[in-house]
């Protein structure tokens, strides 16, 4: 039996161990990054408190351009020639800042879906406003999702989804300003994070399906 295995590396609060900040940060199965918190420093540590080493990561898939998901950019010089995934309404000093921190870094633009490798797709970004990419795990238990702030409306992201990858088996990460609770209603797994200010109204509504989790946490889910 083979797990997907995801850690949290940044998050408001903190595990004994683990340091707390204003942002989120999630890893998956060791190699992909997704988002890099608001402090390199503590996004490094809470790294090193897990085990893991800045040289497996393989991608870094950064969501939105909010200072809380970009602000470890600087830990991208202890990574080597990764790929750094981004959505391409991305500022030029933003990606001029990717290229300081690391000059081997592949930068690439996300306007559809891009499947980086098999099972493993970086969403089309959405919204007008705030334009804000996530990712998408496929497994044979459904598709595990990864948000940043879900700024353009998590419903959205999860029709677009489901749409195209069939039902979502997991929800991890931010959920800012949601209130259409009922939406994830067939939703197994529901993991508010960060900017999800009605945390504890989802966990009060679905107590079977919604847990809290913090930096430190870690994520086995059966592929």
């Amino acid at each position: 039996m083979e797990f997907m295995n995801i850690k949290i590396l940044y998050d408001n609060t903190a595990k004994t161990g683990f340091l707390s900040g204003w942002g989120f940060s999630a890893l998956v199965d060791n190699s992909t990054l997704f988002d890099m918190g608001e402090n390199a420093e503590s996004l490094l540590a809470n790294m090193c408190a897990f085990g893991v080493a800045p040289e497996q990561i393989k991608r870094v898939v950064l969501s939105h351009e909010d200072w809380d998901h970009v602000g470890g950019m600087s830990l991208l010089s202890q990574f080597g020639d990764v790929q750094v995934y981004v959505p391409s309404s991305f500022s030029k000093s933003i990606k001029s800042e990717i290229r300081s921190f690391n000059p081997d870094a592949d930068i690439v633009q996300i306007k559809n879906a891009l499947e980086v490798e098999p099972n493993l797709v970086v969403t089309e970004e959405l919204g007008i406003v705030r334009e804000e990419s996530s990712l998408a795990v496929r497994s044979s238990q459904g598709v595990v999702l990864i948000v940043g702030c879900s700024h353009p409306g998590l419903d959205k992201i999860m029709s677009r989804v489901v749409s195209e990858y069939g039902p979502i088996r997991a929800v991890v990460g931010g959920f800012h300003g949601f209130r259409k609770l009922k939406a994830l209603v067939d939703v197994p797994i529901i993991v508010p994070t960060h900017c999800t200010k009605k945390a504890k109204d989802i966990v009060k509504l679905y107590p079977e399906q919604a847990r809290l989790v913090s930096a430190g946490t870690e994520l086995e889910l059966e592929e």
